[in-house]
């Protein structure tokens, strides 16, 4: 009866600079995120067992 999934995911709806590094696999510099400008859209699911859901969240 109170079983239920939740779900959340991102989806990036522009990326306005592309960035490639190429690093071998044992440099321990980190380069996520550098020069990389984005918009990020979450969406929020939930679904009960009984097949019945909540309208999904948009942040």
């Amino acid at each position: 009866e109170n079983e239920y999934n939740m779900d959340e995911t991102g989806i990036m709806l522009s990326m306005l600079s592309s960035v490639k590094v190429l690093i071998g696999k044992d440099d321990v510099r980190d380069y996520r995120g550098a020069g990389v400008k984005r918009t990020i859209v979450t969406a929020v699911d939930c679904v009960f067992a009984s097949g019945e859901y909540l309208n999904p969240i948009i942040i």
